[in-house]
C-alpha cells in the first residue's frame, strides 16, 4: 500500500514539473515573438524596448544560482510555490502593463520568479526520481525545452496578430 501511494504520487510529480518549465519557456517565447507589437501598444523606444527583455534576462541569469540554493536551504516545494506565485503575479503585471517602467519591472519580478523556478523544478526531479525513471523524466524535462520554445513562437505570433 506504501509503495503505491509513493508511485501515484510520483505519477502526479513529472506533468506537474514539466507544465510550469513550459510555461516559462512559452512566456519568454511569447514577449521574444511579440516585440513589435510591445512596442506599439505601449509606444516604447528602442531601448525601452530592449529592457523588457533585458531585464528579465538580467534577473533570471543573476538570481539562478541563489534561487537553487535557497531550494536546498528552505526546502525546494516551499521555493517552487514560491517562484510559481512570483513568477504568476509578474506575468499577470506583464499582461496589464500600461507603460515602460511597468512592463520592466513585471519582467524584473518574473526573472525573480523564473530564477527560483528553473533550478527547484530540476531539482524536485532529480529527488522524485531514481534510476531509468529519472533517465526519461529528465529526457522528458530537455524535450519540453525545445517544444516550449518552439511553440512558445508561435503562439506568441497568434497572439500578436489577434490581440493587442
Amino acid at each position: 500500500m506504501r509503495e503505491l501511494k509513493k508511485k501515484n504520487k510520483l505519477d502526479i510529480v513529472l506533468p506537474i514539473i514539466l507544465l510550469s518549465y513550459f510555461i516559462i519557456l512559452l512566456d519568454n517565447s511569447i514577449v521574444f515573438t511579440g516585440t513589435v507589437k510591445i512596442q506599439q501598444e505601449l509606444n516604447l523606444n528602442t531601448t525601452e524596448l530592449s529592457w523588457v527583455t533585458n531585464a528579465y534576462s538580467l534577473t533570471f541569469g543573476g538570481l539562478l544560482l541563489l534561487g537553487g540554493r535557497s531550494g536546498d536551504i528552505f526546502g525546494r516545494k516551499r521555493m517552487y510555490n514560491i517562484g510559481l506565485i512570483i513568477f504568476g503575479l509578474g506575468s499577470l503585471f506583464v499582461g496589464l502593463a500600461t507603460d515602460a517602467f511597468t512592463i520592466i519591472i513585471s519582467r524584473a519580478f518574473q526573472g525573480i520568479g523564473s530564477a527560483i523556478l528553473a533550478p527547484t523544478t530540476l531539482a524536485l526531479l532529480m529527488d522524485a526520481y531514481q534510476g531509468d525513471a529519472r533517465t526519461k523524466a529528465v529526457a522528458a524535462y530537455g524535450a519540453t525545452a525545445g517544444i516550449g520554445s518552439a511553440i512558445g513562437l508561435i503562439i506568441g505570433g497568434v497572439l500578436a496578430s489577434l490581440f493587442s
